[in-house]
């Protein structure tokens, strides 16, 4: 069977790139996404570096190759050299152009605060072009390691500390020194009956040295941590915290919270944290109907954002929350579990399954949430009490307690008992938020590995989950209009955007006034985004 014929190698060849790349490539949606930008308003510096003397490359230049390579998971920027130089569809989409690994990188860096921009332009056209339904929110975290290691690992030394790890190390170098220094007095005694000690006593000296050297350094970082009011504190990125990737497994990284649409699984927001999902369901929510430009807005979201607080603060934004509450070890049988008392509204007091009243002294009392890693006084309680408990048959049954029953009732429950009322009669809708969230991060986890940043510090690592969420949304609007819809799009913006720009250039109107053009994408552009 004969062999299909190989191309000879030094014949000669002409071709021309645009050739080379179908009609139908994905490569061109990037391409029309980026020319229909203004970076310059956005944010952008509009020309890069060139540190050798050549010509400075321009940003879409750069922000074409950084989509393109997001969206096909090469993220670093020696990579992206290379794939530039060998990689017809970069020949394409940057005119032959090869920017260095150092312009690469010191684009990123550079506009990290303008790639939200970025992201947000789409989302307005995913609105306008009717992708968002913007009635159903599902709200949740995905996190990511940092630059940062939590743990001692061969020829590397951790780098994220907490007082307990501290005070730990400092109790075991402790340990070790008293060690060195009982082998000195061994040393001693042996000197004193004439033996040679010189090289042994050198040895140990520099022993005690190394070991004095490393208390100073963990006395150093506690007194950083102290005065940081923190309750980390990491060496190597000075932002990244340990946080709870699953169960028990915990990783010093970053928590990327996304606001995910019901309509077509589309992120209309994202924001990098360094804490957990406590505090986060409140902002997070207004941040997507904001996004949504909706007056109204579910959001459904799981048990680590049910915070009363949190809950209370949607109901004052029209967002009505569907968060599961989290399960906890009852603390007696399950006839005697809190909900199994009845709260009086009129009266303020509840009613025992015995019948029994509690009823609360009026006073209010702060709590800190252990779960903030900051610590800060959370929410007020009241606490509700009856005396019967010491007469009460079912006492056994209903609490441990030498002083009786205590219920305590924070000032945002009303909130909570609303919220947990829709989800015991709405179970079947909540259940959307899975499908809802785990598509976006399965996409950019599993296919574009995704699970670590290669920045570090906040503003940074922003930057990639803007990118990498960008190229999430517009691969995903193409998949949903399809490739030659979505390019007859993006050219009808661009045509609006030049011929905007040509009707300034004539009028000499200020910037702005440029800046209303710029809001064909729904108004989404925040003045402060831009100026």
């Amino acid at each position: 069977m004969p062999l299909h014929p190989e191309t000879d190698r030094s014949q000669m060849e002409f071709f021309c790139l645009e050739e080379l790349i179908p009609k139908d490539h994905p490569v061109r949606v990037i391409e029309a996404f980026v020319e229909g930008l203004d970076l310059e308003a956005l944010g952008f510096k509009v020309l890069g570096k060139s540190h050798e003397g050549r010509p400075a490359f321009g940003a879409k230049s750069l922000l074409k190759l950084y989509l393109y390579g997001y969206q096909n998971g090469v993220r670093s920027s020696r990579k992206l050299e290379a794939e530039g130089g060998r990689n017809v569809e970069l020949w394409w989409l940057l005119g032959r152009q090869q920017p260095g690994y150092k312009t690469i990188a010191d684009f990123r860096k550079d506009n990290r605060s303008a790639f939200k921009g970025v992201f947000r332009q789409l989302v307005s056209l995913m609105r306008d072009w009717d992708l968002v339904g913007g009635k159903t929110l599902a709200i949740d975290s995905t996190k990511i390691r940092a630059q940062n290691s939590k743990k001692h690992l061969p020829r590397r030394q951790a780098s994220n500390f907490n007082k307990e790890k501290i005070d730990r190390q400092i109790a075991y170098i402790d340990g070790r020194l008293e060690e060195f220094f009982e082998e000195m007095d061994r040393l001693d005694e042996e000197d004193d009956k004439g033996a040679d000690t010189k090289e042994a006593w050198a040895v140990i000296s520099e022993k005690v040295q190394t070991q004095m050297d490393r208390r100073d350094k963990y006395e150093k970082l506690g007194r950083e941590l102290e005065q940081s009011r923190q309750k980390q504190i990491s060496t190597t990125d000075p932002d990244a915290r340990a946080l709870v990737l699953h169960r028990n497994i915990v990783e010093v990284g970053y928590a990327i919270q996304t606001v995910v649409d019901e309509k077509h699984k589309l992120i209309v927001h994202n924001e990098t944290t360094n804490e957990n999902d406590l505090n986060a369901l409140s902002k997070q929510a207004a941040e997507g109907k904001e996004a949504c430009q909706t007056d109204q807005v579910d959001v459904l979201a799981d048990a680590g954002y049910h915070t009363g607080r949190e809950i209370a603060s949607c109901e004052k934004e029209q967002v009505t929350t569907y968060v599961a509450a989290g399960k906890h070890a009852p603390q007696t049988g399950e006839a005697y579990t809190t909900d199994k008392f009845e709260y009086v509204a009129q009266g303020n007091y509840y009613i025992c399954p015995q019948g029994y009243e509690l009823h609360t002294n009026g006073n209010w009392y702060e709590r800190k949430n252990t779960r903030s890693s900051k610590g800060e006084v959370q929410y007020r309680i009241q606490q509700f009490r009856t005396p019967a408990c010491a007469t009460c048959s079912a006492r056994s049954k209903c609490t441990k307690s030498k002083n009786g029953r205590l219920i305590e009732r924070t000032e945002y429950q009303d909130a909570v008992d609303r919220n947990d009322a829709r989800m015991k009669t709405n179970w079947s809708y909540y259940r959307k938020r899975q499908e809802l969230v785990e598509h976006p991060y399965g996409t950019i986890k599993r296919q574009w590995g995704f699970t670590y940043t290669l920045l570090k510090t906040l503003p940074k690592v922003q930057a990639e989950s803007d990118l990498i969420f960008t190229c999430y949304n517009l691969k995903r609007c193409v998949n949903l209009l399809g490739l030659q819809e979505i390019l007859e799009r993006l050219k009808a913006v661009l045509s609006l955007i030049l011929g905007n720009l040509r009707h300034l250039k004539k009028s000499q109107e200020s910037i702005f006034t440029s800046f209303a053009f710029l809001s064909f994408f729904g108004g989404n552009i925040r003045r402060e985004d831009v100026f």
